[in-house]
């Protein structure tokens, strides 16, 4: 490809800053020597060298600790005016592995919804971030409102069941829950964001220890994509927490879906990014018609404009909702209603975008005599599971409903 990617695909959320460029730089290093210059060695070892090449990035070049506050030992990333340095980083991880992408996102989520609302729960902070530090490869997962079972009435966040309920006990809280299932790595998760209800049915987030008395694990889970992440069925049974383990403000959870739209559909934008470095140099050296290289034929280029236009539009949505997550500027700020309802928007709208391209790249290479591809496929489960778990089931219905509420003013739904 003679066209780098920020050419193609370039960032218009203004010049990066501080230690963003050098960051971002060493995401892509790791990703070209570590994963995409070595391919072949990936695909076949990939269970064993899935964690060794994390470790790499997260240990060994300290991207976990990019979160975590400058003052606790950390780069100091979780505030709201690095989130567009986060999701710019997320899209180089993830042209490597979306996997390593959403190990790093779910950590970062994490680090920001703490910080957010860390008044009264400084030791708590101070607790996880001191365990960050350490040389080892840690793991967050949360557990989202989803759909419901028939004839069971429960709480609801925005039109979506929840399923774990918390109530005072002592001088903490207790949680339940039977079978909830995590976002990612429910299985190895060493703190779990789980969204659920108080005892007048009030939603709120419980930050949940994965050793804690009272969480049970079920058997690992067979995933299409992310399998590298493996995800269990998890049920709270009277697990106890502290007090400053749950988070009640009632801005909690619309971080929380606003900060996965972001991230989440960074790590969705460099698998798609990466895709399109593989469907490019697929397409220039294949021959058809005796002599035309494919690409070079209007119909097989209409193809890849197609896959071009909505990888591109992705990143402007992206780096938009940046923008709202930080205002700064000409940029008018948005109250937590409207800046969840543009992230659950513009996220939806990235993961069907990404997908379409890649399913019309893979249509292409098809029609052209496609074998097999290892890491396009690859991306294509990867991303199709994240929209799956982030838009719920039936991809974007849920996300349609919360537009709906916001610009029509439904009250019904």
């Amino acid at each position: 490809m003679n066209k780098g990617l920020d050419y193609l695909f370039g960032i218009t959320a203004g010049d990066r800053d501080g230690d963003a460029p050098g960051v971002i730089s060493l995401a892509r290093q790791w990703a070209a020597k570590e994963v995409i210059g070595n391919r072949l060695d990936y695909q076949r070892n990939y269970a064993a060298l899935f964690e060794d090449k994390a470790r790499v990035l997260a240990l060994n070049m300290g991207l976990q600790r990019l979160a975590v506050p400058e003052d606790q030992g950390g780069f100091g990333w979780q505030g709201p005016n690095h989130a567009a340095d986060i999701a710019a980083v997320l899209s180089e991880v993830g042209r490597a592995d979306s996997s390593t992408g959403i190990l790093l996102a779910l950590n970062y989520v994490l680090f920001s919804v703490l910080t957010r609302f860390s008044e009264g729960r400084a030791g708590f902070v101070e607790a996880v971030a001191t365990s960050y530090l350490e040389d080892e490869l840690k793991i967050a997962s949360c557990i989202l409102p989803g759909p419901g079972s028939v004839g069971e009435e429960t709480p609801l966040f925005k039109g979506r069941s929840i399923l774990a309920r918390v109530k005072a006990h002592e001088s903490g809280f207790v949680i339940s829950g039977a079978d909830l299932r995590p976002f990612a790595a429910g299985l190895k998760a060493d703190l779990l964001l789980v969204v659920c209800a108080d005892e007048r049915g009030r939603p709120c987030i419980a930050v949940v220890p994965g050793d804690a008395p009272g969480v049970e694990r079920g058997r690992g889970l067979l995933t299409t994509g992310l399998n590298a992440l493996a995800n269990a069925d998890i049920s709270f049974v009277e697990a106890e927490i502290k007090q400053e383990n749950l988070i009640q403000e009632p801005e909690a959870i619309p971080l929380l879906f606003t900060l996965l739209n972001l991230f989440l559909g960074g790590v969705s934008l460099g698998a798609g990014m990466n895709f399109f470095e593989i469907l490019l140099d697929w397409s220039d050296s294949r021959i058809i018609c005796g002599a035309t290289p494919l690409k070079e034929n209007p119909l097989c280029a209409s193809v890849l404009a197609d896959a071009a236009e909505e990888i591109a539009c992705s990143r402007l949505l992206l780096d938009g909702l940046a923008r709202l997550v930080s205002p700064g500027g000409n940029v008018q700020s948005l109250d937590a209603e409207g800046l969840y309802t543009y992230a659950v928007m513009i996220g939806a709208r990235v993961q069907q975008s990404i997908m379409w391209a890649i399913n019309r790249g893979m249509e292409l290479m098809g029609s052209a005599g496609y074998a097999k591809e290892w890491h396009a496929e690859k991306h294509w489960r990867d991303v199709k599971t994240i929209q799956s778990l982030l838009c719920g089931v039936g991809a974007e219905a849920p996300a349609k409903m919360d537009t709906a509420r916001f610009f029509c003013d439904c009250k019904e739904i």
